[in-house]
């Protein structure tokens, strides 16, 4: 919804007429993951409300966020019998995995990757531990292939890497019909104030472990002294978070902090660091942090490490094993301008990829092309 909504922003102060069209959750509508499941395959009254809206706004594009699970692939079919070219935007990987995240039992799992039907998703129970959600999306995902909804009706799926775009086209999905397209967030300006005294590394995110966080507080304790690790966050492992605060004076727990402290934290930390152990779309930390001109410490799986490392922003770690982020982070203690010499080139890489300016120039380049491509047709 963050994204949607900033993207709605830059495409309205650009002078765009934009209309959106939302779905209460399905934990607001109190609907069990068997009756979720269900509507992803064809939700009747989604495809009413935008049938109805079309008709009223008129667009030129039908752009969509998260069909899956309740809004289903039934509004891509709606929008191109009306004659509407379709951009879908990929946070997830829904359409290649029924959990949508490409991770199961504490790894990446990618059983269902090429697959036509996603049955190991069904063997596992991936969506919401129950086996008969988890068929429900994986007969909506095996359905609208076999409809044709995803190869003739989408005119072009954004993925925010290029790994995402490889994983898609590895799962059958039309090459020449997929864009990387990543996200932006907005400029909070170059960090003015570096820190005095005291060096801090910061984490900020979910408290779970598919975050990284049990594997960055053990790295930690192989940490030499030098540094200070601050933590912002909430989430199911706060408890263990708090407690290593309590007993190692070296680790800082702040809690749920808004966004204007989590830049202020990046700002003056030396380096950020994003353990995550999924494949994680492309964390917006990780964004905020480069805008900062603040470089980042990440786990190694190629969805965002690629570009860390193409544009010389950060360090990687191999992902889940301590020791290995260890070594790194007892670098960075011992070298104190190694992370202070990369700031320049994460602003830098910010207002390169990131910026909302360029953002804006993408999807204005993308809805060009898809209207352009309506046309000959």
């Amino acid at each position: 919804m963050e994204v949607l909504a900033h993207e709605g922003s830059l495409l309205g102060a650009a002078g765009h007429d934009v209309q959106e069209y939302t779905v209460a959750a399905t934990e607001d509508l109190g609907l069990s993951p068997l009756r979720a499941g269900a509507k992803a395959i064809w939700n009747k009254q989604a495809a009413n409300d935008l049938n109805s809206l079309i008709t009223t706004f008129r667009p030129d594009v039908v752009h969509v966020h998260t069909p899956f699970p309740l809004m289903s692939p039934v509004v891509f079919r709606v929008a191109h019998k009306r004659g509407i070219p379709v951009v879908t935007t990929l946070h997830s990987y829904r359409y290649s995995c029924v959990a949508g995240t490409c991770w199961r039992d504490g790894h990446v799992c990618e059983d269902c990757v090429g697959k036509k039907l996603k049955l190991p998703g069904v063997r596992h129970r991936c969506y919401h531990d129950s086996a008969a959600a988890s068929a429900s999306l994986t007969l909506s995902l095996g359905a609208h292939r076999a409809l044709g909804t995803f190869h003739h009706q989408v005119s072009r799926y954004l993925t925010l890497t290029d790994f995402s775009r490889r994983l898609l086209i590895r799962d059958g999905f039309p090459a020449d019909r997929i864009s990387v397209k990543p996200n932006s967030v907005p400029d909070p300006g170059l960090a003015t104030s570096r820190p005095s005294g005291e060096r801090h590394v910061v984490f900020a995110g979910r408290l779970i472990d598919i975050k990284g966080v049990r594997t960055l507080l053990d790295a930690w304790t192989h940490v030499p002294a030098g540094m200070k690790l601050v933590i912002a966050g909430d989430g199911p492992l706060r408890g263990l978070v708090e407690q290593r605060a309590a007993a190692d004076e070296s680790v800082e727990f702040v809690g749920w902090v808004d966004e204007d402290r989590v830049l202020e934290l990046m700002g003056q930390a030396e380096i950020v660091v994003v353990p995550s152990e999924w494949y994680e779309g492309l964390p917006l930390v990780i964004l905020r942090s480069l805008a900062v001109g603040t470089p980042v410490l990440v786990s190694d799986l190629e969805n965002f490490c690629e570009d860390v490392e193409a544009d010389g922003v950060g360090w990687s770690f191999r992902v889940k094993e301590s020791q290995s982020m260890a070594a790194q982070l007892s670098r960075l203690v011992s070298e104190p301008a190694l992370a202070a010499s990369l700031r320049d080139a994460a602003r830098q890489s910010y207002e390169r990829r990131y910026a909302p300016s360029v953002d804006l120039n993408r999807l204005e380049t993308v809805y060009r092309e898809v209207i352009e491509e309506a046309n000959v047709c």
